[in-house]
């Protein structure tokens, strides 16, 4: 029988949302639904939430089930998810049903935080932080294609070469960030324990050497992956192996040891570029922040059951609200810290293409992967565009120490922003 499994279940509890028709609409309209592109896919109704297939329900969720559907869709990882989905389909559920699935009800309560220390403000918070990208020096940045070079010439201002990582931008500054929350009490998870090292807590060289076959063949024994593609995968060099295949599965990766960790909140680092500079020869003179959350999805994102899972769960919980929250908080401490300027919808082709703009200036939502995978309220950040003529020169001089640590200046600065906007966060809850 399906889901023979032990599940610890929370059933509706005092202070615990409750169904509201019109919460759940404005949601939908308001982060979810891409220029209408879910409209014959998601029903909402004074009964439930259906999501549709061939124009009728498929799986529904209906009003008096609602708390129920938030504690497995937040409690519980995706496989468990699927499965229920699979099972539940569209009947009413009952305790009678739960018991018989060994559903335990009020199990799996995370207790609140009760924090009366001011010297600890973090206390009994936990946090996870991912430092975008992998390298953690030239050759792997190169693979990762997140670099910059960039020499002096006669159509631009540089005085000296320019040479910029981004992986190890973002490590540097959750290094900073980590070490500023954990001395105010909070428990912090950084997905890349050093730098040059992937998710799966070696480098990517070591991975493709020692793992890739095995991983591989695992995919084929559980059917996830056909003989033909494990045989042309194994044939790739390093550079185009990790554009086949490692670079979409890292982010799985991530994405579940973040999930297992079950933080009050995620920061995802990472540091923009110009989209139109396109032939990365020289500098741009354009810099702008912002943030990104979960949401804006399409109706070809349901293709599959988790897919569907993530949709309902940005949708019956309040995530996304707290997303944009926190990450308005941040991109205002960007804008004011760093002296950039908000993005609007027009300044990039992909804000006004693949996002859906939020109440909150600078904040966006965009279907990426971790805005969509990561169980938690989360911030992704997009701190200052890295080819500015200005900002390039900037990160380029390791000339600050942050006990120990020499970075640019500029990267504790928006360690700091991340921090004094988790602070206010948690403060202002």
């Amino acid at each position: 029988m399906i889901l023979r499994y032990l599940l610890c279940i929370l059933l509706p509890l005092p202070g615990m949302a409750q169904w509201n028709k019109a919460d759940i609409e404005k949601r939908f309209n308001t982060y979810i639904n891409f220029k209408g592109s879910l409209n014959n896919s998601v029903s909402i109704t004074d009964e439930g939430v259906s999501i549709l297939s061939a124009g009728k329900p498929e799986f529904t969720v209906y009003a008096n089930e609602y708390s129920l559907l938030q504690s497995i869709l937040t409690t519980y990882n995706y496989d468990e998810q699927v499965k229920f989905y699979n099972w539940k389909k569209t009947q009413h559920l009952n305790r009678k049903q739960l018991d018989s699935l060994g559903f335990i009800v009020n199990a799996g309560l995370k207790p609140g935080v009760s924090n009366t220390n001011p010297n600890l403000p973090l206390a009994g918070i936990r946090i996870a932080i991912d430092p975008g990208h992998i390298a953690g020096n030239r050759d792997m940045a190169h693979i990762e294609q997140k670099f910059l070079d960039f020499g002096p010439n006669a159509a631009n201002t540089l005085k000296d070469s320019i040479h910029i990582a981004e992986g190890i931008l973002t490590y540097n500054t959750a290094a900073i960030l980590k070490n500023k929350l954990t001395a105010k009490g909070a428990q912090v998870f950084v997905t890349r324990p050093q730098q040059n090292f992937s998710a799966f807590q070696v480098t990517y060289d070591t991975w493709y050497k020692q793992r890739r076959k095995k991983t591989l063949d695992s995919l084929v024994k559980a059917g996830s992956m056909t003989e033909a593609r494990h045989k042309q995968l194994m044939k790739l060099d390093q550079r185009k192996f990790f554009w086949e295949f490692f670079r979409d599965y890292e982010l799985i990766e991530r994405s579940r040891i973040i999930n297992a960790y079950k933080p009050d909140l995620t920061i995802v680092i990472h540091y923009n570029v110009d989209e139109k500079n396109t032939d990365w020869l020289n500098p741009s003179n354009k810099n702008y922040t912002m943030t990104f959350i979960g949401g804006g999805m399409t109706n070809d994102n349901l293709s599959k059951p988790a897919n569907k899972m993530h949709l309902l769960r940005l949708l019956l919980t309040d995530q996304l609200q707290r997303s944009e929250k926190i990450s308005s908080i941040t991109v205002q401490q960007f804008s004011k810290q760093l002296n950039i300027p908000l993005a609007k919808q027009t300044d990039a082709d992909y804000l006004r293409d693949n996002c859906l703009k939020t109440p909150s200036a600078g904040v966006f939502c965009r279907n990426l992967a971790l805005c969509r995978l990561i169980n938690s309220p989360l911030v992704y950040g997009e701190c200052l565009y890295q080819d500015d003529v200005d900002e390039c020169q900037k990160l380029t001089i390791s000339d600050y120490d942050v006990e120990g640590l020499k970075v640019p200046k500029r990267v504790y600065e928006v360690a700091n922003c991340y921090y004094d906007a988790i602070i206010e966060y948690f403060r202002s809850k």
